[in-house]
């Protein structure tokens, strides 16, 4: 980062709450992954057909981003506005991140009741901040949210679908929390180039509170996000998108969008794969992810033998394959953010590339720069 870029940065942030949300983030997960040899809750089993990691595992990684969210929001002097959208975030949050903490203690809490906890999480901010999807620069769309009560309804669906799209990629090490890394890097940016204190600070914050937990998730996989961990993030980033895009409006509402595009992207293609292709439920899981096929296509390879350690650290792998697109993509959303036409054929380039890389590796013929066998 250029130095003034850091000066500026400096100069609009209190650095006391983003230093203690990643103290206290690192210390509450450190505490669980203690505790989690003792307790025998919440805990991810080696079993199943999208588990890939060697052996049982705490998921309880959403209870310490709880608690370096709650505490570094309560605790800064230099941006006023910042405790008070802080409070009314982590108090909408609750519904959908107590939706995940059951399911990750319980397993008795099914896909739909959690988008419906999400969808109610957005409801909550809507009605008090008033964060909703209100533009996109898109034609037919902005026609549509032009309707009495549009808005609302696409802001649900908008929040819930990537609220749930970030638990769809927590399938490997690190994989989740590096591509919230990016976007929420991408975000604060963006913040930065506007001049709103207010979306720096909260983007910053949020960033050294997944960077506490990233430290235990990557490479060894100490613990797990779960599905309070990524469902509590993926809410977490997307109302800070809207909410961006929301209060400048010489951002393009499509930005946020191309920063954080590839849970949606895997998202929406699962949903084809599964009903349209497979013609099973679109809640059934399968081992088709796009990520899962650079394990088994590209890094895993059956006719060995692997050591525990050797399995941990091709999981480990799995991220790397996609962090770096990502990385360029919300750089790319970032240098053109003004830009709408820009945003949509960033969108149309990731949705080619992602398209062309899923159909070489589900038949066998993985590309050759790619190749690690």
């Amino acid at each position: 980062m250029p130095s003034f870029v850091l000066s500026d940065v400096l100069k609009h942030v209190d650095l006391v709450p983003v230093l203690l949300g990643f103290t206290l983030t690192v210390i509450a997960t450190w505490l669980i992954c203690r505790l989690s040899k003792v307790l025998s809750i919440g805990h991810d089993s080696d079993q199943g057909v999208q588990k890939f990691h060697v052996n049982t595992t705490s998921r309880l990684g959403g209870v310490a981003i709880f608690l370096g969210l709650a505490v570094s929001g309560v605790t800064t002097t230099g941006v006023a506005e910042f405790p008070h959208y802080s409070f009314w975030f982590l108090l909408a949050a609750i519904p959908v991140w107590l939706a995940g903490l059951t399911e990750d203690l319980t397993r008795r809490v099914g896909p739909t009741l959690r988008l419906v906890m999400a969808t109610l999480s957005a409801a909550w901010l809507f009605g008090t901040l008033g964060v909703s999807v209100n533009r996109t620069d898109v034609w037919p769309i902005d026609l549509l949210l032009s309707i009495p009560g549009a808005p609302l309804c696409v802001t649900l669906l908008v929040v819930a679908g990537f609220t749930h799209s970030v638990n769809i990629v927590d399938g490997f090490h690190g994989l989740a929390c590096g591509l919230a890394i990016i976007t929420l890097s991408g975000l604060a940016f963006m913040a930065l180039k506007v001049g709103d204190t207010l979306l720096l600070q909260m983007c910053l914050t949020s960033l050294t509170v997944v960077l506490g937990f990233f430290v235990f998730n990557w490479p060894k996989g100490a613990i797990f996000l779960g599905d309070a961990g990524a469902y509590l993030i993926g809410f977490w980033v997307v109302e800070l998108g809207i909410l961006l895009a929301m209060r400048n409006p010489q951002i393009s509402p499509m930005a946020p969008v191309v920063a954080g595009l590839l849970p949606l992207i895997e998202t929406l293609f699962s949903m084809y794969r599964r009903n349209i292709i497979r013609n099973h439920p679109v809640n059934q899981p399968d081992a088709l992810h796009l990520h899962t096929l650079v394990y088994r296509r590209i890094l895993f390879n059956p006719s060995l033998t692997y050591t525990a350690n050797q399995l941990n650290g091709l999981n480990a792998k799995v991220a790397l394959f996609f962090w770096l697109p990502a990385a360029i993509f919300a750089v790319l959303a970032c240098i053109f953010a003004e830009s709408t036409l820009a945003q949509l054929v960033l969108m149309l380039i990731y949705l080619a590339m992602y398209n062309w890389l899923y159909h070489r590796l589900v038949r066998f013929n993985s590309p050759a720069f790619m190749r690690y066998r």
